[in-house]
């Protein structure tokens, strides 16, 4: 027995999840997995499922783990003609829709007792990426020990496919909680669910979470006691705002990815990460600096990425490179963003997300975004859009903030225009579009 289904066991009668449609008991949960691993049948050697019904990817996971199968998570968002092509590269046996209905494709190969999960697919297709179970679990379990991660209500902010919100889930399995699955994935009804159910534990990414303190009404969350951060490189001043809406939650930045695995979390309060770390290693992993691109020796990183059904891992001598542009700040790394985001002004290197955290410092501004434009003279120049508080005056917030720029800023990383916008998209997996 599988240690998911020894906590499904272990109190039957206990509530799991509760959804828009009604509450669902670990019996329950239980129940269903016996159902579909007979439906499944004893050939099956590798399960596809495609859903975004947290109760139907643990189910899956569970029954797939106690009849040996590798199991296989696609994001519903995805067009069906990709999820085919995916089941067919992988010799999938079994697939699983949204709706609970099982499909037999053929008798697959042997399994490798793995877990294949997608990227968020932000800049193109999904990548997959292939764990072994024990790794996912690998910092779960001991903070699953942890008295303030006990018998919490989770609220699932991410899409259970994801990385980030498959922790989520098996987290809340594995310590007696129960997970809270909103009505709406918007800022509205994420916190109309963290209110309604007085959430304890709320994990998500800052671009979510600077749209919730827009949303919520900090007071009416009085039981909630774990705030995580994550998916993103999180800003200072998102940090503080977090610090001052929830005073007696602890606030966690967790840096963790599909291809890493769960990496290594930060609890001072502070963005980055201790540059004593590069040298000492953390939480049993090693980081260095290659090139301004933070790599990383972990033993929960993946097994390596698929493609047409070989692993091909990106990965050199157990060093992952993680994309991460990083630079050393006094006794901080700090975290510049994503190798691909960089933005050539005039010559210079520009990081749009370094800017992004200088604006939601200024006064009157709770979300931003900067992206390139074409420019005649420079080849690139800068275009911030910006939220503004709902108490201040827009034209005046936006004025000041250029003016601020110009003074204190180099001129490359000055925006040629600041533009108010009612609000910033967000994307499925909570990052901005």
């Amino acid at each position: 027995m599988n240690i998911l289904e020894s906590a499904l066991r272990s109190s039957p009668s206990q509530l799991l999840f509760l959804t828009p449609s009604g509450p669902r008991s670990r019996g329950d949960v239980l129940t269903g997995v016996h159902a579909l691993a007979e439906r499944i049948g004893a050939s099956a050697r590798r399960v596809l499922v495609r859903s975004a019904n947290p109760e139907l990817i643990l189910t899956t996971l569970v029954a797939g783990l106690a009849m040996d199968c590798d199991v296989v998570f696609a994001h519903a968002t995805l067009a069906p003609e990709f999820v085919i092509k995916v089941a067919t590269e992988l010799n999938v046996a079994v697939s699983i829709e949204e709706t609970g209905e099982v499909r037999l494709t053929r008798v697959s190969s042997e399994a490798s007792g793995t877990v294949f999960l997608m990227t968020s697919g932000t800049t193109g297709l999904p990548k997959l990426a292939q764990h072994r179970f024990e790794q996912l679990l690998d910092r779960i379990l001991p903070s699953a020990l942890l008295p303030v991660n006990r018998n919490g209500q989770w609220l699932l902010t991410y899409p259970p496919t994801t990385f980030a919100g498959l922790q989520v889930l098996l987290t809340a399995c594995l310590t007696d909680g129960a997970l809270i699955v909103p009505a709406e994935r918007t800022p509205a009804g994420f916190a109309e669910a963290a209110m309604t159910h007085s959430v304890t534990h709320l994990s998500g990414t800052p671009t979510f979470w600077r749209s919730f303190l827009m949303a919520v009404n900090p007071g009416r969350l009085a039981e909630l006691r774990q705030i995580t951060v994550g998916g993103e490189a999180v800003d200072q001043s998102t940090l503080d705002r977090l610090r001052v809406a929830f005073p007696k939650a602890r606030i966690t930045h967790i840096y963790a990815s599909t291809e890493g695995g769960a990496l290594f979390a930060v609890s001072d309060a502070r963005a980055g990460f201790p540059a004593a770390w590069l040298d000492s290693g953390v939480q049993g992993i090693r980081l260095r600096i290659r090139e301004g691109c933070l790599e990383v020796l972990s033993p929960r990183r993946m097994v390596g990425f698929l493609a047409k059904g070989h692993t091909n891992p990106s990965l050199e001598d157990g060093w992952l490179a993680t994309s991460d542009l990083v630079r050393v700040d006094g006794d901080r790394v700090v975290f510049l963003g994503r190798g691909d985001s960089l933005i050539n002004v005039g010559g210079y290197k520009v990081y749009p997300q370094e800017i992004e955290g200088y604006l939601l410092g200024l006064p009157g501004i709770v979300e931003t975004r900067v992206r390139a434009v074409a420019n005649p003279l420079s080849g690139q120049a800068l275009v911030a859009e910006i939220v503004v508080s709902v108490d201040q005056d827009p034209d005046l917030v936006r004025r000041e903030a250029m003016a601020t720029c110009r003074r204190d800023l180099p001129r490359h990383q000055v925006p040629a225009m600041i533009r108010v916008v009612p609000a910033i998209a967000i994307a499925e997996s909570g990052k901005k579009q």
